[in-house]
C-alpha cells in the first residue's frame, strides 16, 4: 500500500528506463560514445586509478586532517596533480579543502540550519520558478519536489537570505546544482559562501551583484588577451562585431557548469578552486585557439552558433586543458584589472559608465536567456 503510494507520488518525467551515464546524465546518443571510450579506458587502468586514489588518500588523510600541512610542504606537486584531475569519489571532500569552505563550516555551526529554517527571502518564487530548468537531464534533479530540487532550493534561498545585496541570480542555481552532486546542502552553501567571500581567492560576488560588475571586468580582460593571443581572430570578431558578452558571460557565471560536457566541468572546477578565476580566462583562450582556423572563415551568424557549440574534440580535457595552461596569463590579468579601473575611476568615469550600462542591460538578459535555455544542457 504504501510502496504504491510512494510510486503514483512521483510526477512523470523522462523516460525512467534510459540509461545514464556514470555522473548520473540521462545518456544521449553522443554521450553514449564518450562513456564507452571512459569505460573501457577504466577498465583497463583499473589498478593504475586504484593506486591513485591510494596515493591521495594519504595526501589529505582522515577526514583531509593533512592535507594543509601537505600543500605547505609540497605545493607544486599539489598543483600538478591536482591538474591531472581529483578522484571523483575524493572530489567533494577536496573541493572543500582546496576551497576554504571547510574551516567556515566549522566555524559557523548552525548558522545554515537557522537560514533555511528561520529566515525568508524575497528571492523565493524566483528560485522556485529556475529550479526545473538547472541540470533537468540529471536524474538527481528530474523528480519535482523530490530531494535534489529541494535541496537546490534550500541552498540558493540560504544564500539570498545570507547575502541580501547578491539574493538571487539564475546562474547560481548550476553553481550549487553541481556543488549538491557531491556534497551535503551545507557543505555546498559554505563552499559558495567561499566563493563569493573570497575565503581563498579574490571575492566573486561581483559576478552576480546588480550591473554584473565582475562579469563586465571579466569580459573586458578576456577581450583584451584574445586581441593579444589571437590577432587575426581578435580582428575578425571585430569585423564581425562579436563581443565576448555575446558568448562568454556565462564562462564566468557558472565557470563552466552550463552546458558544457560534465567531464570537462569537473576538471576545470578541480584547477578552478585550486588556483582561481584565471582558469576560466584560460579555459576560454584554448577553446577559441583550438577553434581557431575554422572560426576565422566564419560570417556572424555560423561564428556565434560556433562559440556557443564546441565540437566534442574541443572539450576533451585531456586535449583542452594542457593547451589552457601554456597561455600565462596572471600577471597580464593583474595590469588589465588597473587599466579597466582606471577607466572606470577616470575624468570620463561618468560617460564611460553610461556607455557601459546598455552592455550590461543586454548582457543581463542575454544571460538569462542561456540559461533559460535547455537546449544545451541535455548535452552533459
Amino acid at each position: 500500500m504504501d510502496k504504491k503510494k510512494e510510486v503514483n507520488d512521483i510526477e512523470p518525467g523522462p523516460d525512467s528506463s534510459r540509461s545514464v551515464d556514470r555522473f548520473g546524465f540521462i545518456k544521449t546518443e553522443q554521450s553514449n560514445s564518450q562513456e564507452g571510450v571512459l569505460k573501457s579506458r577504466s577498465t583497463h587502468e583499473r589498478g593504475r586509478e586504484e593506486r591513485r586514489i591510494r596515493k591521495w588518500r594519504k595526501m589529505i588523510g582522515t577526514g583531509g586532517s593533512d592535507w594543509k600541512h601537505y600543500c605547505r610542504r609540497n605545493p607544486h606537486v599539489v598543483k600538478r596533480i591536482i591538474r591531472k584531475g581529483i578522484p571523483d569519489c575524493l572530489r567533494g571532500l577536496v573541493w572543500q579543502l582546496i576551497s576554504g569552505s571547510r574551516d567556515l563550516l566549522l566555524m559557523n555551526p548552525g548558522v545554515y540550519e537557522t537560514l533555511v529554517i528561520y529566515e525568508t527571502s524575497t528571492s523565493e518564487l524566483e528560485i522556485i520558478r529556475d529550479i526545473s530548468r538547472t541540470f533537468p537531464s540529471h536524474v538527481f534533479f528530474q523528480q519535482r519536489h523530490g530531494p535534489g530540487q529541494r535541496s537546490l532550493y534550500n541552498v540558493l534561498k540560504a544564500y539570498s537570505v545570507y547575502d541580501r545585496d547578491v539574493g538571487y541570480v539564475q546562474g547560481m542555481g548550476f553553481i550549487a546544482g553541481l556543488l549538491l552532486l557531491y556534497m551535503s546542502e551545507e557543505d555546498a552553501f559554505w563552499l559558495i559562501v567561499a566563493l563569493l567571500k573570497g575565503a581563498v581567492h579574490a571575492p566573486m560576488e561581483g559576478l552576480y551583484q546588480a550591473g554584473l560588475p565582475l562579469v563586465q571586468q571579466y569580459l573586458f580582460q578576456f577581450e583584451r588577451l584574445v586581441r593579444e593571443h589571437m590577432p587575426k581572430l581578435g580582428d575578425h570578431f571585430i569585423e564581425e562585431m562579436i563581443n565576448p558578452s555575446m558568448y562568454a558571460s556565462q564562462w564566468f557565471i557558472t565557470v563552466f557548469s552550463y552546458s558544457f560536457p560534465f567531464h570537462i566541468t569537473l576538471r576545470v572546477w578541480d584547477v578552478f578552486l585550486y588556483e582561481g578565476i584565471k582558469v576560466v580566462f584560460q579555459v576560454g583562450l584554448a577553446l577559441l585557439r583550438f577553434c581557431h582556423d575554422d572560426l576565422v572563415k566564419l560570417p556572424f551568424e555560423e561564428l556565434l552558433h560556433s562559440l556557443r557549440n564546441f565540437p566534442e574534440e574541443a572539450t576533451d580535457p585531456d586535449k583542452l586543458l594542457p593547451l589552457a595552461f601554456s597561455f600565462k596569463v596572471l600577471s597580464h590579468l593583474e595590469e588589465l584589472e588597473k587599466e579597466y579601473r582606471k577607466r572606470l575611476e577616470g575624468p570620463n568615469a561618468s560617460s564611460s559608465s553610461k556607455r557601459l550600462q546598455p552592455l550590461r542591460s543586454k548582457s543581463m538578459r542575454r544571460v538569462g536567456s542561456q540559461v533559460l535555455s535547455n537546449s544545451n544542457v541535455g548535452k552533459k
